[in-house]
């Protein structure tokens, strides 16, 4: 005999794809799951293939839609990451997500944007969601990492209807509700969103160059603000160098199948960007 423990993660183990060890053993619910869109890049050499592959996208997020209606399953909402972080930091326009919130309106979709990786500024605006220009981006928003704890907000039309409906053991933690207060008065202060989009693009830049150097070993590099990330060729190549890096002093993470990822603090400054290029340079070129 089995015993299953139901819990409240379920609900998040079932809409999370990149690793199948994190849902090992997790019973999930047959939730639809449409494609993230796989762009080329640079994104401004492929604006026609890209706009094909996100067209292909929004046209599969619709039928199934509609699909689940006819299986007496409507979708209840859609959620989408501003950049497809763990599954391999994948992109997207912003006329792709403002077509997605389009067909949440029409079907009658909340739209929940999962703002956990790249909330907080690290994208060069506080959420990765105001760089789509909309007056109306979300029904729902989460958070957490750089914003100290894990939380949500939400439409009014949103809100539960009675106390408790929501519930946790502390009800939120005022302490790092202080925390924040402070770290929010830090980036107003010191510009730091300013200096996100200066450092990431220097950083993005030194991508490109390193990409051009070894075009045996680097491809697809690709970023907003300091959300960037670069390919490596195969995985045994990507886990080598994430272990090289870290004897170098330089904590790097991975992300899908072969990308590395870098996910620097807010307070990383262009200077920042040139020793860490050149420490790149060092482990690539032992690699090449």
């Amino acid at each position: 005999m089995h015993t299953f423990v139901f819990c409240p993660f379920q609900g998040c183990l079932a809409t999370t794809h990149s690793k199948v060890i994190h849902k090992l053993d997790i019973p999930s619910f047959d939730w639809p799951v449409a494609p993230f869109p796989r762009l080329k890049y640079p994104l401004e050499e492929f604006t026609r293939e890209n706009a094909q592959e996100e067209a292909r996208c929004l046209e599969e997020v619709e039928d199934l839609i509609v699909k689940w209606r006819q299986k007496r399953k409507p979708v209840a909402g859609i959620i989408i990451e501003p950049i497809q972080a763990e599954g391999g930091d994948n992109h997207a326009s912003p006329d792709f997500f403002r077509s997605l919130r389009n067909i949440a309106r029409k079907h009658g979709c909340a739209f929940h944007v999962d703002e956990i990786q790249t909330g907080g500024g690290c994208t060069g605006k506080f959420w990765a969601h105001e760089h789509w220009g909309m007056d109306d981006p979300a029904d729902i928003v989460s958070f957490s990492k750089k914003l100290l704890s894990g939380g949500y907000y939400q439409k009014d039309e949103l809100q539960a209807d009675k106390p408790y409906r929501i519930f946790n053991t502390w009800m939120g933690d005022p302490s790092k509700t202080l925390f924040l207060a402070e770290v929010l008065n830090v980036i107003r202060r010191e510009n730091l969103l300013e200096e996100v989009t200066r450092s990431g693009k220097a950083l993005l830049n030194g991508l490109y160059e390193l990409q051009a150097q070894y075009p045996g070993l680097l491809s697809r590099a690709r970023g907003q603000g300091t959300f960037c990330a670069i390919d490596l060729c195969d995985p045994a190549t990507r886990d080598r160098l994430l272990l090289q890096a870290r004897d170098k002093g330089v904590h790097l993470g991975g992300c899908g199948d072969v990308s590395i990822r870098f996910r620097p603090a807010l307070v990383f400054k262009e200077y920042h960007v040139h020793i860490f290029l050149n420490i790149f340079n060092d482990i690539l070129a032992q690699n090449k």
